[in-house]
């Protein structure tokens, strides 16, 4: 799977949590999970591999940003907010291309 493709994923598994119906179900939020932290370790295995460079770098920090937006304080306590999952998949479509 390419960068771009597990980018793709987080935004289907977003697009999926953000259904109306069904509505989404817990093993739902921990695939969105998953792919989100899939794409960023292929983000760190890749900046290990051939050092920083600003546009990785800018990627990463991507990455990080949207799994701190979206998935932090989400289980058990509050459940999914909604306006995160809309903000953090409009920043991943430029990437996912």
């Amino acid at each position: 799977m390419t960068e771009r493709e597990a980018c793709r994923a987080v935004v289907a598994a977003i697009d999926r949590l953000l259904a109306e119906a069904p509505p989404c179900t817990a093993q739902d939020g921990m695939d969105a999970v998953r792919c989100g932290v899939a794409w960023r370790d292929r983000l760190v295995a890749q900046r290990r591999a051939e050092g920083a460079s600003p546009e990785l770098d800018r990627r990463l920090a991507l990455a990080n940003g949207v799994l701190g937006l979206t998935w932090s304080g989400v289980v058990p306590v509050s459940g999914f907010r909604r306006e995160r999952l809309v903000k953090a998949r409009a920043a991943l479509v430029p990437e996912a291309g």
